[in-house]
């Protein structure tokens, strides 16, 4: 207890007034008001699934997208095998032409040329047209000069010095080459001209 003596020999209390209705709450504790902001507990979890439920969304988005982009590219891939590389290969003789008339033969790959007096027969470049096989073959005189002839399956030419000459099957290499491949390119049905034979 603390006291002060005024000017004129008096004491007084120094400690401060309290208030009458303070004074009779003595020993009472106030309680406390928390200023922190309230945490809404709910509404975090909420924001949460949210978030990872847009998260799948996009996943599942992204493997849809390149799932499509795989079986365009695969649809692609299939239809330009399928137009470049026909899948008929072989054609019966044409009617018209007699069996006996003529001589199969193989040209090309590790099959000697075809040969005569005027020249030899070889294979060259095959290719597809309009979902057709076109097989070319070179004739090369003896003097040198060449015609190159085309043909579709089933398709006759006539070559001078050698004779009619029909299309009856291609042997197109595969896709992936390898040092394995081998045998003939085309199967031909010759029929001779007058006077012309095959140097077997």
């Amino acid at each position: 207890m603390t006291s002060a003596t005024g000017g004129n020999g008096e004491y007084f209390d120094a400690r401060p007034e309290v208030d009458s209705a303070g004074a009779g709450s003595a020993g009472q504790t106030e309680p406390v008001v928390s200023t922190a902001p309230t945490v809404a507990v709910d509404s975090t979890s909420d924001d949460e699934a949210l978030a990872v439920a847009l998260f799948r969304r996009r996943v599942l988005r992204t493997l849809a997208g390149c799932l499509v982009v795989a079986l365009l590219a695969a649809v692609g891939v299939g239809g330009w095998l399928w137009w470049t590389r026909p899948l008929t290969r072989e054609v019966p003789l044409p009617d018209g032409i007699a069996a006996e008339d003529g001589v199969y033969v193989q040209v090309g790959g590790s099959v000697p040329p075809i040969n005569t007096e005027s020249g030899r027969l070889q294979s060259s470049r095959m290719r597809s047209e309009s979902y057709e096989w076109i097989g070319a073959l070179r004739w090369i005189r003896t003097d040198g000069s060449e015609e190159v002839v085309e043909l579709r399956l089933g398709e006759t030419a006539h070559i001078d010095g050698l004779g009619n000459v029909t299309l009856l099957a291609v042997n197109p290499r595969p896709l992936i080459p390898n040092d394995k491949t081998g045998g003939w390119t085309y199967k031909v049905y010759i029929v001779l001209d007058p006077g012309v034979e095959i140097m077997w």
